[in-house]
């Protein structure tokens, strides 16, 4: 990890020599983990990583933390500040301010908050989205820690499948996810701040909406189930989700369930190296729009995911980045109708030499979609949850 860590610093000073400026700040939680894998939350108190253009990164922190910071392995110099609000000399703006004084030209991130930007004082600053631009495209460390939660998101998955009836409430199926924490726990995998495991079923026609919430206590129905394993395993992210259904499936749920799969597939077919993304998504909506779905249409194709679950590149009109080897995206074309549900499958997907990758695998066709298995002991297991919760 030390030599991953160094090489991202390396490449990192070698983008703020080529943007001609002296240092570059971060202050940005998934940038901070990104150049030394310590998981932080700053709260109102502001953490820095000062990375000139030669020599060893400077870390500016609160005293709560200093100590915090002997989990770096990366060889650098470490600073404090007293807290969030300081006397002169002794807050963090003043103690930045001695550190960057030597340097001409600064860069900061291009996110940085404002109320944290008003307050740095330098001969020049610039702003850069030199991390954000880097972090696109993954390195063999990365797509290994993104395949392993994508194993994980399979299996989260298979739960759901496993436990899945008629009448089964959201509440049911959001606690699956605690047998892979309990996993994670007992491999003595599990860092609980870069970890969280979000298994979730919205149930139709609520599955029409779906960055709703839905309660707890909904019931899955007949008609479109979507599921989705929502997961960051230590820092690294993934998604799986899928369309199905409790008994068989009606001849309207089947046409539009293979109507998103004709767009997922068109989707995939155009992932390799050079390709913008754009031009995916409007694939995908041309084949939508022609076959009538024009107004059940609720957002892009898909997304980048690495730190963070939604990250750069967008497959999205307006988005033309260009695909290059080595990015991780989501495609996940849907269609939604109003009073009777959506149709989603998503997955984690590698853009390699001559194509992609699936790194999420569960099944996606029809047949599997569809639950028959009664799923006996889910049920009595179910009704002691919803009685113990008090729920209807």
């Amino acid at each position: 990890m030390n030599k991953e860590l160094s090489k991202r610093i390396k490449c990192l000073q070698n983008e703020i020599t080529k943007n001609n400026i002296d240092a570059y700040i971060l202050t940005d939680q998934d940038s901070l983990l990104y150049f030394t894998g310590m998981a932080y939350k700053p709260e109102e108190r502001v953490f820095f990583m000062i990375v000139p253009s030669k020599g060893k990164p400077i870390f500016l922190s609160p005293k709560l933390e200093e100590k915090h910071l002997s989990k770096i392995t990366i060889e650098c110099e470490i600073m404090s500040y007293w807290e969030a609000t300081s006397t002169q000399g002794e807050n963090w703006y003043d103690i930045l301010e001695t550190i960057i004084r030597p340097f001409k030209k600064v860069g900061v991130e291009n996110n940085i908050a404002h109320n944290i930007l008003s307050k740095i004082v330098a001969n020049e600053i610039i702003i850069l989205n030199i991390v954000e631009e880097m972090r696109k495209v993954k390195t063999p460390y990365e797509i290994e820690m993104i395949r392993n939660t994508c194993k994980l998101a399979d299996l989260g998955m298979k739960n759901i499948f496993k436990n899945a009836y008629i009448g089964a409430s959201v509440l049911e199926m959001h606690t699956l996810s605690g047998a892979i924490q309990r996993q994670l726990i007992r491999g003595k995998n599990f860092d609980p701040i870069l970890t969280s495991l979000t298994s979730v079923v919205w149930p139709s026609p609520i599955s029409s909406m779906p960055h709703s919430i839905p309660h707890l206590d909904n019931k899955l129905t007949k008609g479109s189930n979507v599921a989705m394993t929502y997961f960051k395993v230590n820092g690294y992210a993934a998604e799986c989700e899928r369309t199905f259904f409790l008994e068989e499936a009606i001849t309207e749920d089947r046409e539009h369930f293979n109507h998103m799969i004709n767009a997922r597939n068109i989707s995939l077919n155009l992932v390799k190296p050079g390709v913008k993304c754009s031009d995916i998504d409007i694939a995908a909506r041309e084949y939508l729009i022609k076959q009538g779905y024009e107004n059940n249409l609720l957002h892009r194709t898909g997304h980048g995911i690495g730190l963070s679950n939604h990250e750069k590149p967008f497959i999205s009109i307006g988005d033309d980045e260009v695909l290059k080897e080595n990015m991780i995206i989501s495609i996940e074309p849907g269609i939604y109708i109003d009073g009777i549900g959506g149709y989603r499958h998503s997955d984690t997907v590698l853009v390699t030499k001559g194509g992609y990758e699936l790194l999420t695998k569960f099944p996606i066709d029809m047949e599997s979609m569809i639950i028959t298995n009664k799923n006996v002991a889910s049920r009595i297991k179910g009704r002691y949850i919803r009685s113990l919760l008090k729920l209807n």
